[in-house]
């Protein structure tokens, strides 16, 4: 087992959990891997790998990459990954490949329109985006499957990227129905504090990526 992959399933342990699907209900803690985003080596193994080790999902997310960049990773990755991924900003292939759904960032959102968001659902791609604010809750659509709200600890990827939460904080949705996912600072420290805090599942990016040569 990698690095990666046994960060996972320890902090699986710490939390006495056990896999299941994202639209469960708020029994237990989601677990979505963000990608590193930049290519590293072997990372389609990677993928593997922590949802073997019992991650949920997988964002694969490579800011300035191209349809045609990311078409190249998944092919190289084990067909049975696929209904674990989400891809981002790319909608054409999380159709073509089956993929879990399609992530688009907040600069973006507004860009995607009601008749869109619906297409791609019918498509049986779950929608996620980002949001960096509560106050943002009762303005998203409920179209949105997901929603990752940072930072919610102090970012380990993202120097002097601060939490806007203090360990008081209970998240209250507000209406919303879909599962809001904790991300910045997420460790095996602070991932017991989001569940406490109500949050619907966790993203890890930084607490995986720090040394990728080592992943």
């Amino acid at each position: 087992m990698n690095k990666a992959a046994l960060f996972i399933h320890n902090l699986i342990v710490i939390q006495s959990r056990y896999s299941f699907g994202i639209n469960n209900a708020n029994t237990n803690t989601l677990i979505q891997i963000i990608t590193h985003t930049g290519k590293i080596n072997h990372e389609p193994t990677l993928w593997l790998q922590l949802l073997q080790a019992g991650a949920d999902s997988i964002l694969v997310r490579k800011p300035g990459w191209q349809e045609a960049d990311y078409e190249m990773l998944l092919l190289e990755a084990n067909p049975s990954c696929y209904p674990h991924l989400i891809i981002a900003n790319h909608p054409v292939l999380c159709e073509r490949y089956g993929l879990l759904g399609i992530h688009f960032g907040e600069a973006i959102r507004g860009s995607v329109s009601q008749e869109e968001l619906l297409r791609y659902q019918q498509a049986g791609c779950l929608l996620s985006t980002s949001i960096h604010s509560v106050q943002t809750l009762p303005l998203v659509s409920n179209l949105w499957n997901q929603l990752l709200l940072s930072p919610v600890f102090d970012s380990i990827s993202k120097a002097g990227y601060m939490a806007a939460f203090d360990t008081n904080f209970r998240l209250d949705k507000d209406g919303y129905a879909g599962n809001v996912l904790a991300l910045g600072g997420i460790n095996q420290h602070t991932a017991d504090k989001a569940r406490h805090m109500r949050f619907d599942g966790i993203a890890l990016h930084g607490a995986l990526w720090q040394h990728p040569e080592r992943a």
